[in-house]
């Protein structure tokens, strides 16, 4: 993890990428909700060659039993950014921390988690290099 967030190489390029991050991250509870391709919307200093997408990944956190049948789901978006660089990619993501209150003991925990998710699907990134 940079000072950031999460941030992997993906030597094979960006339809690579895109594929390994929808994977690793299905594969850690998360699904995509939106994928927003804003290629040729950076402005002109991007270039309008180069592809971007962002996905919308949501986790599911923490359920809580109140006593019912009823059970609530926390959840904690986080946004994954694939794009382009020459014949390579990069995925990246914000720290889970960075969008709630460290004061709040159970946003925390739930951050703490999506964290670990958020983890052990970069690494499956980097593993399906290496595999």
């Amino acid at each position: 993890m940079t000072e950031y967030g999460y941030s992997v190489e993906v030597p094979e390029g960006y339809d690579e990428a895109v594929i390994r991050a929808r994977l690793a991250f299905k594969g850690e509870g998360f699904s995509i909700l939106t994928e927003s391709h804003v290629t040729g919307m950076l402005g002109p200093e991007a270039g309008t060659e180069r592809q971007y997408l962002i996905m919308g990944a949501w986790n599911t956190g923490v359920h809580e039993d109140k006593g019912s049948d009823v059970r609530v789901a926390v959840n904690l978006p986080c946004n994954v950014v694939v794009q382009e660089q020459g014949t390579r990619a990069f995925v990246t993501a914000l720290d889970p921390h960075d969008s709630i209150d460290p004061s709040d003991e159970r946003s925390v925990a739930i951050a703490d988690a999506a964290r670990a998710a958020m983890q052990r699907a970069f690494d499956a990134i980097v593993a399906f290099s290496r595999g």
